[in-house]
């Protein structure tokens, strides 16, 4: 299982990601233990927990990926990147003001990280999990 709190997220043709900012350091410590602990299938049951509505969410079994995708950053407007680092400044405690993450960003102190998620086949495992070990009883699970 894998249990995700206020994630970055993007949707889009090419597929569903979750993204964080990191250093170099925490990006390759986190690669690691995905690759050491994932099921060799990299299938986990993932929830996630958006800080805004405060409530987790079983969002299906998922097939994790780690990708190296375009930098997103440079793609951003002035009003998505001040929520972005508004995010990250939250996550470490407010210790860095969000223009020096924002500058640590752009230098590449601080580096995107990608993993893929996909449900797409797995809509039958999702629903089981659902229903055995949520004790959820509905119609659609996952979309």
């Amino acid at each position: 299982m894998a249990f995700v709190h206020d994630p970055f997220s993007m949707d889009g043709p090419g597929g569903s990601f979750l993204m964080n900012w990191g250093t170099p350091g925490a990006n390759e410590t986190v690669h690691a233990y995905i690759l050491k602990n994932c099921p060799r299938d990299r299938v986990l049951h993932t929830f996630t927990f958006p800080v805004k509505r405060g409530v987790w969410y079983y969002i299906g079994a998922q097939k994790w990926d780690v990708k190296d995708i375009f930098e997103i950053w440079s793609t951003l407007g002035d009003k998505a990147k001040e929520v972005v680092t508004g995010k990250l400044q939250r996550r470490c405690n407010r210790g860095l003001s969000q223009q020096e993450i924002a500058e640590m960003v752009q230098d590449g102190r601080l580096q995107q990280f990608c993993i893929e998620v996909s449900g797409r086949l797995l809509k039958d495992v999702s629903r089981a999990f659902a229903k055995t070990s949520l004790g959820y009883e509905g119609g659609n699970v996952t979309q």
